[in-house]
Parts: structure tokens; sequence; C-alpha cells
């Protein structure tokens, strides 16, 4: 399904809001416990990009006050930089229902990963300034810590995560373009279906994308049957913006095959659609997108 822009009000990328670097979550079936060497090892066997990774490891009391015991590495190599946090504790449980509940998998996984017994934290410290590089260095981090017995990456940031294993290239795949086209509500953006109590339909809508530099997106829907449509128009309309430098804001139009799509802020009685930014596409054509 393709999608053209009708030409309104387009704007350039407006600049980062970003305060704090990215981050990427592991949770483990197994406490964790690492040498420098054994990690670089790790790295090698990861991609070859990461033979030549430098690797620190500090192992102690981490955080503030009295802490908490766990170890810090850190993985520098290109341009890019990731401190990776372990703890053999398991992650918060706020922070498990939130990344859990609406991601796109199995509940069988998730209830796996919801009985982990031990996490990590990475987040991006290095050169790159594209924030979709930066999370594709920290998912690759993320592959070569799936030998530790790692279950699910989660992303807090966009309230969603992802199968660890399903980022493993298959054969005759490669680690970096399997990363580099992960679709971005697989793991970088969050893709949920809201409901609304006492009202008719459900919210369809995207959490996250801020971080990308780009606004959240969101439709109101009849029921969750429209939910493959939807993702492929704003998988869609995601990748106009990352292809053409555009931010669509409120005013904007844009179309595909069967409707005309204008976007406007969430109003005032619409909390379930809290963001930074966010834009809300309505058709202006009902009959088509409303059998």
């Amino acid at each position: 399904m393709g999608l053209r822009e009708l030409f309104r009000g387009r704007r350039r990328a407006v600049a980062s809001t970003r305060k704090q670097p990215l981050s990427l979550q592991v949770v483990f079936s197994r406490e964790v416990m690492l040498t420098a060497d054994v990690l670089a090892h790790m790295l090698r066997e990861c991609h070859p990009s990461l033979a030549q990774a430098r690797v620190e490891i500090r192992t102690g009391m981490l955080g503030p006050g009295e802490g908490q015991f766990g170890q810090m590495a850190r993985v520098q190599w290109e341009r890019h930089t990731v401190h990776v946090v372990f703890f053999n504790t398991p992650a918060p449980a706020e922070m498990m229902e939130h990344t859990t509940e609406f991601a796109l998998y199995e509940e069988e996984l998730k209830a796996q990963a919801r009985r982990h017994v031990a996490h990590a934290i990475l987040g991006y410290q290095g050169e790159e300034l594209d924030p979709l590089a930066q999370y594709v260095a920290l998912a690759k981090i993320a592959v070569a810590l799936i030998p530790l017995g790692a279950i699910v990456v989660l992303n807090a940031g966009a309230f969603t995560s992802y199968p660890a294993e399903q980022l493993l290239p298959r054969p005759g795949e490669e680690l970096d373009e399997v990363l580099n086209t992960l679709p971005l509500m697989a793991l970088f953006v969050g893709f949920a279906r809201v409901g609304v109590r006492g009202e008719e339909g459900m919210w369809i809508r995207t959490s996250g994308a801020p971080l990308l530099d780009m606004p959240d997106l969101a439709i109101h829907v009849r029921d969750y049957r429209e939910s493959q449509r939807v993702f492929l128009i704003f998988k869609n309309i995601f990748a106009a913006m990352r292809s053409s430098g555009v931010r669509f804001s409120a005013g904007d139009m844009v179309e595909d095959e069967e409707t005309h799509w204008k976007f406007r802020k969430p109003r005032a009685n619409e909390g379930v659609l809290h963001s930074e930014r966010m834009i809300v596409l309505e058709p202006t054509n009902l009959k088509v997108w409303l059998p």
C-alpha cells in the first residue's frame, strides 16, 4: 500500500528534544556474571563489526546511595559506545507490565518473560546522531547477550518488547540487515490497541515515536480487525517521514489507495492519546474507511 503526501503544511524535521539517552532492556532466565574477556568473545561471535570492540567491566555496588550489587560494562566500537548494567534481580514489575501488555507476540513467551530472574539496562552513549541508528546499535548488543539466556528485549520508552531470538539472523541473512529492516513497531515504536470504557470502538496508537524525532500516531477504529490495515498505514507514514525528513503535524494530509487522511491534534477528552507529540489521523472520505 503506497502513500502520497498532499503538499499542504509540509514541515522539515524538528530538532531533537530528547533529554535522556536511548535505552533498551533485556531480561534473562538465569543469573548473569561476566568477565571482560567472556563478553568480548560473545561480541566477536555475534558480528564481525564487534570483533575489535573495547570492553570494560566493573563489578560492585551500582546506583545512588547504597545502590545495588551488579556489573557495569562499557562496549565501544566504531562510532558507538553502549553502557550495559546487569542486575541479578527481576526488572521492576511496572516496567514489565507496560512493555509486555500490548507487545505483538504470544502470551506464553510474555509469561516466561515475567518469570525472569535477571535483567540488563543498555544505554547509548556514542557519537551517532541518528536515533534509529542508535537503537540498532543497542539491539546489536542485545543480540550478543542472547546466549546468556535472554528472553525478550524491552523498550520501556516505547511501552513495547520483542522476542530476543527473533532478532537473530536466519541462514543466509546478515545481522545488520535484520536490525536495519526490522519494522519500527516491532521494537523501536510501540503499537497498541486501547479501549475506553463506555465508548464504542477503540483507539490504535503508537508510543515512543518522539524518541525517534517523529510524532506518535493514532486512529480510532470500530474494532481490532482493523489492526493490520492500521499497522500498514502507520508503517508507511513513518517510512515517509524517515525517507523525506518531513515531519507531519496537525493540518497536514496524506492519502493511500483507499483513503484521504487529515492529521489533527488530540482533543482534551482523549486522554488515552497522551504523548509528547501526537497526531490523530482522520479519514476525510468516511464511506471508504467505514464500510
